[in-house]
This record gives C-alpha cells, sequence and structure tokens, in this order.
C-alpha cells in the first residue's frame, strides 16, 4: 500500500499564493472579468439566435419559431450554448476549431464558477487571462456577422452600405465597449503583476549581493 507523500515545497508555495494580498487580488478581479466576458459572450450568442428564430410576440413575451428546436436545440438537446454554436458553425459564422475553443472557454468557466477557491490557494491553479483576448475577438466576429448578414439586410438605411468598405471598429464601437473594457483592465492587471515580480526578484537579487559583499 503507497503512502501519500508530503509534498512541503508545493505546501509552502500554496500558502504564500494565499498570504500574498496582491495575488488573491489578481486572481479574483481576472476571474471575475472571465466570467463575466464568457458570459457576454455566451448571452449574445444564445440571444440573438433566438431573435433570428422569433415569429412575433403576444401577452407572454417573444413567440420563438417551432423551427428553433429543430434546427438548433435539435443540434445538442443536452446543452443549448454547445447546440447554438453549432448553429454557428453550421451557418459558417465560426469555424470548427473556434467551437472547441469555445468548448474551453465553457470548461474554465465552470471552473472558476464551482472552483474558485483553488484560484487563490493552489500554486498551480491561476485564471487562464489568455482566453479572455480570444473571447473578445470571437465575439467582434459574431457580432459582425450578425450585423453584416442579417441588420444589413432587413434594415433599408443599412442595406445601402457598402459592407466591405466599413470600418468594423467604429461600426460596432458600442457593441465592443464592455467587452473592451475588460480586456483592458485585465491587461493592466498582468502588466501591474508583472512589475511586481519584477520588484520582487530585484530585490531579493540585491539582498542576497548585500549578504554575500558583507561576509568577504
Amino acid at each position: 500500500m503507497q503512502k501519500n507523500t508530503f509534498d512541503k515545497e508545493k505546501h509552502f508555495k500554496d500558502w504564500m499564493k494565499f498570504l500574498d494580498e496582491n495575488e488573491v487580488k489578481f486572481q479574483l478581479i481576472t476571474a471575475s472579468l472571465y466570467l463575466t466576458a464568457y458570459d457576454l459572450l455566451i448571452d449574445t450568442v444564445i440571444r440573438k439566435i433566438e431573435e433570428f428564430y422569433t415569429d412575433g410576440f403576444d401577452e407572454n413575451g417573444f413567440i420563438v419559431s417551432e423551427r428553433y428546436k429543430t434546427e438548433v436545440r435539435g443540434l445538442y438537446k443536452k446543452d443549448i450554448v454547445i447546440a447554438s454554436t453549432k448553429w454557428l458553425v453550421q451557418n459558417e459564422v465560426i469555424t470548427k476549431l473556434e467551437l472547441e475553443r469555445i468548448k474551453l472557454f465553457k470548461a474554465h468557466r465552470n471552473e472558476l464558477a464551482h472552483e474558485l477557491a483553488q484560484m487563490i490557494s493552489n500554486s498551480d491553479a491561476n485564471t487562464k487571462t489568455e482566453f479572455i483576448a480570444e473571447i473578445r475577438d470571437l465575439y467582434f466576429k459574431i457580432q459582425k456577422w450578425w450585423f453584416v448578414e442579417f441588420e444589413c439586410q432587413v434594415n433599408p438605411d443599412l442595406g445601402k452600405l457598402d459592407t466591405d468598405k466599413l470600418n468594423y471598429d467604429e461600426v460596432l464601437m458600442m457593441q465592443m465597449l464592455p467587452m473592451n473594457y475588460m480586456v483592458n483592465i485585465v491587461n493592466d492587471e498582468i502588466e501591474k503583476r508583472a512589475e511586481r515580480k519584477s520588484t520582487a526578484h530585484n530585490t531579493v537579487y540585491i539582498k542576497s549581493l548585500k549578504l554575500v559583499l558583507k561576509t568577504k
């Protein structure tokens, strides 16, 4: 029977992370922004497809077409997120590779939502901040597709535009504002964290150098 070995170094690193106020703040801030960015992406994915299949409204609200059940939900009945993203792939809004990335984003979202304490107490666990820029880029791509393929087709004024010559950073500025804002905050937090680590490294180096000089 194997004995569980106690990893002193790992245990020490875990405590050092938990006791580092700045690192705890970094993990909690970036985790909350990740969750918000992911939810904004997924809410847009699901809502816009539902709106596309809306046949009007009554006293109970919008009436979603029966086609929605077969053409969207029918693609993956267990999960509306996967079903909706499969619809996007089917209609060439995103690629199959991007669908797989969304699955990864979803898995990490669930990890953060259910195991947030690990991000501040486990030295091996971190918010995958690199995913947030990818989420933003996918969000932009999906917003652009709906603008070109749907809004420009149903709005006579927009239909006059040459969609190949538009600056979509300007066109989608308001839609992208919340997402860009969150990405900028995350980037700022990453930079501040890197500066703290650099400063800490230099401090340790200087103290070590002084100790060496003192012993000579």
